[in-house]
């Protein structure tokens, strides 16, 4: 059976967060994948589980997945209130510390992979961060500031835009998320962090999603493709936003 370890780790603003890291099954050092979550999800994914499932999956290849809480979501400390992309992108940058330290991790071969929110998060420190190996994003946003709208709503939205704070109701749950989130979208440009990412990145996409069009991620890969490192979009065909209908597919394709 596969070693399981879970710990507290600080983040860039000294807050708590929490983890758990899966070491895979063979011969050590191993490849370690890092999930970044989405958004107001956990590191145990949505209701249905599907980051533990993945991880579980992902061991029996030889291969360690590290799961965690941004802060303000699951168990970390911090509100969903604060929570914006910079904040995301200073707790993924300490989760690669904290793993990189790991016996039995190979520190030269990190991947990150995230989905929705959590794959411009996995993204942008591909872009950034020589230590990660490889990035695999699952849904990505290609215009953060729209697919906000679709999830928090117009009402909510537009609180945001005129500063305020704003609750929201998301999957049955009220969420109260802050202006920051909004305002450093606006500064945000999927197109450069493409355009900076010099190493392997797998975007997986489904021809179902509501949340993010087919057609946004198309032209970011197709943006990316003169730079340094293999881009590669997979498309699946009937798959949702959240894949609930094609995991087996999705967990193959970004445990390779």
């Amino acid at each position: 059976m596969a070693k399981i370890e879970a710990f507290v780790f600080k983040n860039y603003r000294h807050q708590n967060l929490v983890g758990v890291l899966h070491h895979g099954v063979g011969k050590e050092p191993r490849p370690c994948i890092i999930a970044c979550h989405g958004f107001v999800e956990t590191k145990m994914g949505d209701r249905s589980r599907f980051l533990v499932d993945f991880a579980q999956y992902t061991v029996e290849h030889n291969l360690s997945v590290f799961r965690f809480d941004f802060a303000g979501c699951g168990d970390s400390e911090g509100k969903f209130v604060d929570l914006t992309i910079a904040s995301e992108l200073e707790d993924l940058q300490a989760a690669i510390d904290v793993v990189s330290t790991k016996v039995g991790i190979d520190s030269q071969r990190i991947g990150v992979f995230g989905q929705c929110l959590g794959a411009v998060t996995a993204i942008r420190a591909g872009s950034r961060d020589p230590r990660v190996h490889k990035v695999v994003a699952w849904a990505p946003f290609a215009n953060f500031a729209n697919a906000l709208l679709g999830l928090v709503g117009e009402e909510a939205f537009q609180i945001l835009q005129q500063g305020g704070e704003a609750e929201f109701i998301y999957r049955g749950q009220l969420f109260q998320c802050g202006p920051r989130i909004l305002s450093e979208s606006s500064n945000l440009d999927m197109f450069e962090e493409m355009d900076q990412i010099h190493k392997p990145l797998l975007v997986i996409h489904g021809t179902e999603d509501s949340v993010v069009s087919i057609t946004e991620v198309e032209k970011l890969i197709d943006f990316a493709q003169g730079t340094p490192g293999e881009k590669k979009l997979v498309v699946i065909e009937g798959a949702h936003h959240s894949f609930p209908y094609h995991r087996d597919k999705l967990f193959a394709l970004a445990s390779k």
